[in-house]
């Protein structure tokens, strides 16, 4: 129940943030009553967020006012000198001058010279980034890529995408294909458009013998590169589908060109009627009909698909059982998540590395690239092996001795992790004789209490004073097997009060009439639901009772804010939803007293005599059990929620804000039922 309550918590956070403002007002609101205690469970993906990753495809040459930035760096600059690198306990002048500079918007190689006498020997070559600063990764990526083409014989690149995307990558580098590139553009960051188009450039500027290869290594974390290149390999349409594995083949087609419509419309923003109105058909379950009937008919696939039959089939059993483990393992946050892409990114590198050998480079997330086992790092991964660690130590020592790992230390991230957490200030001297957005390159040899720490792992750093975050993207790695859906309703119901000794002092002292025990209320109420569970906050307002007693009124009324989680049954009905749900709340009674009296002189029973009000409030922190049934129409929605509320505070009624121990025992538990309409979006 635990683990319930505290995923159902972090649920309930990711919803709230994207709703709109005037609920999470709403919501906040009822928190100030009474989340002074309540504790918020967030998890941090750290750098190793699958929504953060990147395409890293840069353009080749900058546009000419970024040449001109980048050389006025180099002039404020300019002051030469050996570079000397002191200890962290004595430090020497130290300039990074244009010498120590990553060019990254012209031809050159300036900046990565100390390497030219290191990288022979060497068969891998992988750079460590966050994903986060997307544009600055992006541009080393490519300087890094014509560098060691240069001069280090690297002719092939592995990434961090499923094999699909790369596949699609490769295929446009080769043909040029335009609706290829239109999907690549879909799949990847805004600021990345033009980018795939330069490095076709480079790669069409390369002799015949120097073409670059590349590969994608990593499980098929997204869903639609899968769906995609599934379709590119199929046969056109003048070819003849057996019956039996007709249904799947053609929808396999109808699904590619309904993602392309739906990303391109997601991209634009808007719609012809104005808004985006999201999937409504779903990559992933179709995908799962196409795997069930392809396990029972692969005779008529192979028939069907005659040399494509091989590669189709690896990527809908091999490449898509892999992806449903790692799903399997992501969504339960189970450290076999981890664990398993790593093994799984290792062995397809050794795979590829069989098929395409020669030198290899890639650039990953930093907690892939450390070559010796981790206690811990910057993802909060305990005892890890990193895919530079495995490939190092890859049986047969082919690799022993020939990976060098470079690890990009930004001036405003240096979280290596918590075995790292003092060695942050080391960097210090360094960052302050850097230009804002500049690159220097690092060899860890000149500094002995930088080598100490970080010597074992990376054979460079690059220091990075880059902090402007890439644009976001929500496609690549966007599992979309479960949206997010909202209910907005309102609803009109009643809830039990236990008033009967506050009737029953009424009634003493003379009342003919006394409050009704079952309160009528209006209710508005948003739902969010994703993945297995569903949160709600609701805002109730009851409605105004009064009571005479002699020339005196009283009048009853109240509100309650509440917040509930719920676990959905008939998750595959779209037309019905029956979800149970507990949850917690604030409710409140207020009484108000209106006494008139004609005595001037009479101070005590109002000023002057005249009126004389008096406020008496009856509040509680109330827990919530009940259940939601909702029938649903397309966008329409009604239902009915009903459950008991149990008072857990002080029963006695409170005047400015002091409880009266006299007053009568009022307790706001109760049944409640709630009749409900509203809309789904």
């Amino acid at each position: 129940m635990r683990r319930l309550v505290i995923t159902s918590l972090i649920i309930y956070k990711n919803l709230m943030i994207k709703m709109w403002k005037p609920f999470v007002v709403m919501a906040i609101v009822g928190y100030g009553f009474i989340a002074k205690a309540q504790v918020v469970v967030e998890r941090s993906d750290s750098i190793e967020s699958v929504k953060a990753d990147t395409l890293r495809l840069v353009v080749d040459n900058a546009p000419e006012e970024e040449i001109i930035i980048d050389s006025l760096n180099s002039e404020i600059t300019t002051t030469k000198s050996v570079r000397t690198l002191g200890s962290s306990f004595a430090k020497d002048s130290i300039y990074i001058n244009d010498d120590d500079t990553i060019h990254l918007y012209d031809n050159s190689f300036d900046g990565l010279h100390m390497l030219d006498d290191q990288v022979e020997g060497y068969k891998v070559f992988i750079n460590g980034e966050n994903h986060t600063y997307t544009e600055s990764n992006a541009r080393l990526w490519l300087k890094m890529i014509k560098y060691l083409h240069a001069n280090a014989g690297v002719r092939n690149i592995m990434f961090e995408y499923g094999y699909s995307f790369g596949y699609l990558v490769n295929e446009y580098l080769q043909t040029g294909d335009t609706s290829l590139f239109n999907s690549l553009d879909q799949f990847a960051y805004d600021e990345y458009s033009s980018v795939i188009e330069e490095l076709k450039n480079f790669n069409d500027s390369l002799p015949s013998d120097q073409k670059l290869y590349f590969a994608a290594i990593d499980i098929e974390r997204g869903i639609y590169p899968v769906a995609k290149m599934l379709d590119f390999i199929l046969p056109d349409d003048s070819v003849s589908i057996p019956d039996s594995i007709s249904l799947h083949v053609l929808s396999l087609k109808s699904l590619a060109e309904y993602n392309d419509f739906k990303l391109d419309e997601a991209d634009n923003g808007v719609t012809s009627s104005g808004y985006t109105s999201g999937f409504n058909f779903r990559t992933g379950a179709t995908l799962k009909l196409v795997y069930d009937n392809f396990k029972e008919h692969k005779e008529y696939y192979k028939q069907y698909l005659k040399d494509n039959y091989t590669l189709f089939e690896d990527i809908i059993i091999n490449k898509y059982e892999s992806r449903e483990k790692w799903v399997e393992y992501e969504s339960s946050n189970a450290i076999q998540e981890y664990i398993f892409r790593e093994d799984y990114m290792h062995k397809q590198f050794l795979k590829e590395y069989d098929e395409h050998p020669g030198n290899w480079f890639g650039q990953f997330g930093r907690c892939h690239t450390t070559k010796t086992k981790q206690n811990n790092n910057s993802c909060e991964w305990f005892k890890f092996s990193s895919l530079a660690e495995r490939i190092k130590n890859t049986d047969g020592d082919m690799f022993k001795d020939a990976v060098m790992t470079m690890a990009i230390v930004y001036d405003n991230d240096r979280n290596f992790g918590p075995d790292k957490v003092s060695t942050s200030e080391l960097f210090d001297k360094y960052f302050e004789d850097m230009t804002q957005n500049s690159l220097s390159l690092l060899s860890l040899s000149g500094d002995s209490a930088i080598n100490a720490a970080y010597g074992t792992d990376f054979d460079y750093l690059i220091l990075s004073t880059y902090n402007q975050f890439g644009s976001s993207y929500n496609y690549l790695f966007d599992e979309e097997e479960e949206d997010e859906r909202f209910k907005l309703t309102f609803g009109y119901g009643n809830q039990d009060f236990n008033l009967d000794r506050l009737n029953s002092q009424f009634l003493n002292q003379g009342s003919i009439s006394t409050f009704s025990t079952s309160k009528a209320y209006w209710e508005i109420m948003l739902i969010g639901h994703k993945d297995k569970f569903s949160t709600s906050t609701s805002f109730g307002k009851l409605i105004k009772e009064s009571v005479v007693l002699g020339p005196n009124s009283y009048e009853l009324t109240g509100y309650y804010v509440k917040d509930i989680f719920y676990y959905p049954f008939f998750t595959d009905n779209a037309w019905i939803d029956f979800s149970p749900g507990l949850g917690f709340g604030y409710s409140n009674l207020s009484l108000n007293t209106t006494e008139t009296n004609s005595n001037s002189q009479d101070l005590n029973n109002g000023f002057l005599g005249e009126v004389k009000n008096t406020k008496y409030v009856n509040d509680a922190f109330v827990f919530d059990i009940g259940a939601i049934i909702d029938i649903n129409l397309k966008w329409l929605t009604f239902g009915y929620h009903g459950g008991y509320n149990l008072d857990v505070s002080n029963k006695r009624w409170k005047s400015n804000r002091e409880h009266l121990n006299d007053s009568p025992w009022t307790s706001l538990s109760g049944l409640y039922g709630t009749v409900r309409i509203g809309v789904n979006f």
